[in-house]
């Protein structure tokens, strides 16, 4: 099977480094097109209070918001570089929303044919109670999903 369309999800993990060894080596066995996400999770914390009269708290989420933003454009950033160093061509995007569903939407909106991931991520804790992302995308693709340990 030849996946020509390659999305390779990176989260800023020591572990996403061999993500995007792993797609790169997809991408370059098949000649196909990469593309590098990153997701950030939507706004799913606690509402804010009522009391905030002041607005510090909305504040505080939106400064929070904008630097995982930009957290997320320089992982996307460096590792375009190194897919670049390679030889390769590929696309950066920064997805937003639930990162399993949001990385699964993706890819079938663009027909992609693989989707590579890491089992471990930076949600450790999370990882623990909610299941990893990993797995969440596995569950949900329509196409394969290569996770790498």
């Amino acid at each position: 099977m030849r996946f020509e369309r390659i999305v390779a999800a990176l989260d800023g993990s020591p572990h996403s480094q061999r993500v995007l060894d792993a797609a790169i080596t997809q991408a370059r066995q098949a000649s196909g097109g990469l593309t590098l996400v990153h997701a950030l999770p939507g706004d799913s914390q606690a509402p804010l209070m009522f009391a905030d009269m002041a607005g510090s708290a909305a504040q505080m989420r939106s400064e929070q918001r904008e630097q995982a933003r930009e957290r997320g454009k320089a992982i996307l950033a460096h590792a375009h570089e190194l897919v670049v160093r390679e030889g390769l061509e590929c696309r950066t995007l920064l997805l937003e929303g639930d990162p399993a569903r949001a990385i699964c939407r993706h890819a079938e909106e663009h027909h992609v044919d693989l989707i590579v991931i890491g089992s471990r991520g930076l949600g450790t804790v999370k990882e623990l109670m909610l299941g990893s992302v990993s797995h969440k995308v596995a569950q949900l693709a329509a196409m394969p999903v290569l996770i790498i340990k």
